[in-house]
């Protein structure tokens, strides 16, 4: 078995990285650079009912200048960009895979080899040329570098594939974070999070990338370190952001757009949490680059009003649908925020790039162990000051104001949010009911506060729009939210008398 530790960049359809990488990049490297090239088909494999998919099981057969090689490939991780996963290779004769050639732990105790290869039937190819370049970085450490461009294919259907993979031969994992950086600063591209075979995979079910909620807290222990805690958080919030790239770049939904701005404040919160325990020079910059960030992409919330206005399921949809001309204004409101703020270029640009790098390179740097031994504290000695200062935060924004109104609760969302995420980080350190019952009136608040953005959103477009049925749409939308205080006053009230959970 070998263990594959790969970095994936997707690169731009209409960039030729071969040709920036060998006339900008190849004279800087002053290590030996072997290079070679091959035309690469692979054909991927399993049951009608799917049985290898279920299991976590990959199983493709390689063939290469009429050689061939079966892989398995079985569940790893993926984590900021970074792929691990274990990796079992097997020669064969032929084209048709044979499972017997495999040590037969590979599989689950209750599997039956030999009905699974009377099933196999394959699902999709990929077919590409590559092109291999062989680094030494440093000593002891080799880093292969390949740029794969060609397509995968199913059901008569096929996606373009222009990519780079850093691999890890042997020796320190820092190199492909480097080589990254390098990559991301000549030509335009991107952290890939999915494999080719799981492209595949999608291609060949007719599915696609969707939007996905956050969890409801991380998965902790006790007597975790404050450093477990951090790059578990952080590879929360990195992992959010970069599917949601990835949703987009397929589907263009504005959801996916939301979810980027998600990924983007809730990894900037896990800074703020653990900054004052692992504080350091690196961790500081980051953070500061994420505030910037997080600010260029604040149009989204914006873009979200609108969709909800928009859409069938939105508190406006019988109003709307009888206006015509407000539904064609909305719609270029939508494409006007779209045309202005060009998200495939906040998600390809550079900086943006090695920002996500810099971070997921964290989990492996470690630079805070270079200041002290904080980091090897548990992570429960601080949960409950954490969460009680942030808790008081909010609670000293929400309970300052008899009279609370849509500028209120504008203006106390930041603390709301702050705290909400504090608690999905180290919430599971404690009672799961007792959490339950705390968190879900500040929800709601919270999703109050995101239905008053569409409320006051419509208010501020009808003072300029020229649309049918104007005075009825203002009129309901006063109506509305005039219920909708009513209703957030109910759950302000809950929250000013709750019990923190941290403290049973």
């Amino acid at each position: 078995m070998d263990q594959e530790i790969e970095f994936k960049l997707l690169v731009a359809p209409d960039v030729d990285p071969v040709t920036i990488i060998e006339q900008q990049l190849q004279p800087q490297w002053d290590k030996a650079c072997h290079q070679g090239a091959a035309d690469l088909f692979n054909v991927y494999y399993d049951t009608p009912d799917k049985q290898l998919r279920q299991w976590g099981i990959g199983l493709r057969v390689r063939g290469r200048d009429g050689v061939f090689e079966q892989t398995i490939k079985t569940d790893g991780n993926s984590e900021g960009g970074l792929h691990q996963r274990p990796e079992y290779n097997v020669a064969i004769e032929q084209q048709q895979p044979d499972l017997a050639l495999f040590e037969s732990g590979i599989f689950p105790p209750e599997a039956d080899v030999d009905a699974l290869q009377a099933q196999l039937q394959p699902l999709f190819t990929t077919h590409f040329h590559r092109q291999e370049y062989q680094l030494l970085p440093s000593a002891n450490t080799e880093v292969e570098l390949v740029v794969d461009k060609g397509n995968v294919k199913a059901n008569d259907h096929q996606q373009p594939i222009n990519e780079i993979e850093i691999e890890l031969k042997q020796g320190q994992v820092a190199p492909l974070f480097e080589l990254a950086c390098q990559l991301a600063g000549h030509m335009p591209l991107r952290i890939g999070v999915l494999s080719k075979a799981a492209r595949g995979y999608m291609l060949a079910e007719g599915k696609e990338l969707k939007a996905q909620p956050l969890p409801n807290f991380l998965p902790l222990s006790q007597g975790d370190a404050l450093e477990q805690a951090f790059i578990r958080a952080l590879q929360l919030g990195i992992g959010h952001w970069l599917h949601h790239e990835q949703c987009y770049q397929d589907t263009g939904s504005v959801k996916a757009l939301r979810g980027i701005w998600t990924g983007i404040n809730l990894t900037q919160q896990a800074l703020t949490l653990f900054l004052p325990a692992l504080q350091c020079e690196p961790l500081l910059q980051l953070h500061r680059q994420l505030q910037s960030l997080a600010e260029s992409w604040r149009w989204v919330d914006a873009l979200t009003a609108i969709k909800a206005l928009k859409s069938s399921k939105g508190p406006f949809r019988k109003s709307i649908r009888k206006s015509v001309s407000m539904q064609s204004y909305l719609r270029g409101r939508l494409e006007g925020l779209l045309r202005t703020y060009q998200p495939e270029t906040l998600i390809a640009d550079s900086d943006k790039v090695h920002l996500q790098i810099r971070l997921s390179e964290l989990a492996y740097s470690r630079p805070w162990r270079d200041n002290d031994t904080a980091w090897q504290n548990e992570v429960q000695t601080h949960a409950r000051g954490w969460l009680a200062q942030a808790w008081a935060n909010a609670t000293d924004a929400i309970a300052s104001n008899d009279s609370f109104n849509t500028d209120s609760y504008m203006a106390c969302e930041p603390a709301l949010r702050q705290m909400l995420y504090h608690g999905l980080f180290l919430g599971d350190l404690f009672s799961p009911e007792a959490r339950k019952q705390f968190r879900a009136p500040w929800l709601d608040i919270l999703d109050g506060i995101e239905e008053l953005k569409v409320f006051v959103l419509l208010q501020e477009e009808l003072q300029v729009a020229e649309v049918e049925e104007k005075d009825e749409l203002l009129d309901s939308a006063q109506h509305k939210q005039a219920h909708l205080l009513a209703v957030m006053e109910q759950s302000r009230q809950e929250v000013l008398k709750s019990e923190p959970y941290w403290d049973e």
